[in-house]
């Protein structure tokens, strides 16, 4: 029986959009890529150019992808099985709206809106439209990850103390500088909207818990931007757990880290990514453990997981379409972008008045809201 292809469109041409194209495009990922809309011109010649692509193949995607400048005109015409969202931040939500309307399920680039209404809503529409929406929280689909979660869920490391984040994602100037809406309060927020979001989503998933309550204070200290380029912050979770976030742009830009720890009654472990090489360290009851889930993860997914890092958003498409054709939920699911951004905008309203902000928040917050915060106040 010939495998059912799934048809793509994609909006924003950014850098991101590389590894989606490079996913779509992937030998028996399932999938076709049918439109791209972008606002530069030669928009879908630059992401196959910088996609690195075979040039039979380029040539064949050139003359076979449609592409738009107004991307509700694409999905009008186009009709996609799943829309691809790349564009700016503070963009996403009316992209997204548009493409579920449009009959669409959504993969929707990191963080899910910038305003916690519009965050719900898109949930909301997910649910009314039996939309799915599989968000671009690449953690989630790292090697051991799912199996570590699926443990603590099942009481493995017993009674969960606390967590913590480290995201230290070095960017200098000329990173804002390339594009105007970056570092901006509306369209992007800083290191917490933007670099830490689906770390904060990933420590949640993988303590068990959803957040309740926040505490931050932001700084900006390295970059000429908007928003923070340092911040440390709190969360409190609904299972009694507490975790500690530090997320900084301000480190070398040739070191980047995003490091995860874990400590429960039974066990504790240790994880993350340097300058692209992944670790683990995962001791129960004092004894190393690390063997034994890799070979849960060899087990699960062959070895073709233990190299998912080079594109993790490969690992997010082949998760959505299963999703798609078997009436699943994604991995990193609608509710899993409402809550992380919920966290996120908790984490500035905690630092804009100066106190502990409760979760869900009493009234709606927008990032937009922190245009006249004073940094160093």
């Amino acid at each position: 029986m010939r495998e059912k292809k799934l048809r793509v469109a994609l909006i924003g041409c950014g850098r991101i959009a590389v590894k989606h194209i490079m996913a779509i495009t992937k030998k028996n990922s399932g999938l076709l890529l049918c439109a791209v809309a972008g606002k530069a011109p030669g928009a879908l010649d630059k992401l196959l150019d910088a996609g690195k692509l075979p040039g039979k193949k380029k040539h064949q995607l050139k003359n076979t992808v449609n592409t738009y400048t107004d991307y509700n005109r694409m999905l009008e015409k186009e009709k996609p099985d799943i829309t691809s969202i790349t564009a700016p931040s503070g963009l996403h939500y009316a992209m997204a709206k548009a493409a579920m309307f449009s009959g669409s399920h959504i993969l929707l680039e990191k963080p899910m809106s910038m305003k916690a209404s519009q965050a719900k809503a898109l949930f909301d529409i997910s649910e009314q439209k039996n939309r799915q929406i599989a968000m671009g929280h690449i953690f989630r689909y790292f090697p051991v990850v799912g199996h570590l979660q699926t443990d603590v869920a099942a009481g493995r490391f017993g009674k969960i103390s606390h967590g913590s984040v480290i995201v230290r994602w070095g960017h200098d100037q000329t990173y804002y500088d390339q594009t105007d809406w970056r570092g901006t309060w509306e369209h992007d927020g800083g290191v917490l909207m933007n670099q830490c979001v689906h770390a904060i989503d990933l420590i949640c998933w993988l303590m068990n818990g959803h957040a309740i309550a926040a505490n931050a204070m932001l700084g900006k200290r390295f970059h000429d931007m908007a928003a923070e380029d340092i911040a440390l912050g709190t969360l409190k979770l609904d299972n009694g757990a507490l975790c500690q976030i530090e997320g900084t742009t301000n480190s070398p830009s040739r070191d980047h880290e995003a490091t995860f720890y874990l400590l429960g009654e039974k066990g504790d472990f240790r994880m993350g990514i340097r300058r692209g090489r992944p670790y683990f360290d995962i001791r129960i009851n004092g004894k190393k453990k690390n063997l034994e889930y890799f070979m849960k993860e060899i087990r699960s997914r062959g070895l073709s997981g233990l190299f998912s890092l080079t594109n993790p958003h490969a690992g997010i498409y082949a998760d959505l379409r299963d999703a798609i054709l078997n009436g699943k939920s994604p991995i990193a699911d609608a509710k899993s972008g409402m809550l992380s951004v919920e966290s996120v905008l908790a984490l500035y309203l905690s630092a804009k008045e100066k106190k502990q902000i409760e979760i869900p928040l009493a009234t709606d917050f927008s990032s937009t809201e922190m245009s006249e915060y004073i940094f160093g106040a």
